[in-house]
């Protein structure tokens, strides 16, 4: 198993509307690909980990590297995996601009900070952790 994970931010912020548009396309690629993801947004930046077989995410990845929607892809972590720390979710998706969303338990201001590779390079696993945060509290 292989998984990678990602930052960017997007060109312009995403609606509700075009978020959920981009969820829908993703599930449906990511059932072909048996690719799981978990996507976090906030105020124009993503979190993002892709899980799957070396080929599926690395191709995946490549498309959305070049998707004009967002910039700065910025790859955190990559390599092997025992297992899927996502394996039932095609593509779970968490809007971080909710206000709700601080009330989560253990919720920290991870995307609040700089989306630099200096700001990762203290603490690789800080964005494994939030995306857990999430997947435990959805």
């Amino acid at each position: 198993m292989f998984q990678l994970v990602y930052v960017s931010s997007a060109v312009t912020p995403f609606s509700k509307l075009e978020l959920n548009a981009l969820l829908l396309q993703a599930r449906q690629k990511n059932t072909k690909l048996d690719v799981t993801r978990m996507l976090l947004y906030k105020d124009g930046n993503f979190v993002q980990v892709l899980e799957g077989e070396k080929e599926a995410v690395t191709s995946l990845t490549a498309v959305i590297e070049r998707d004009s929607r967002h910039t700065g892809v910025l790859v955190i972590l990559r390599g092997k995996t025992e297992e899927r720390l996502f394996p039932d979710w095609s593509m779970a998706f968490r809007d971080l601009t909710d206000p709700n969303v601080k009330l989560t338990p253990g919720y920290n201001d991870f995307l609040n900070t700089p989306l630099t590779e200096a700001e990762f390079a203290r603490e690789p696993n800080r964005c494994l952790k939030l995306l857990l945060l999430f997947k435990k509290n959805m």
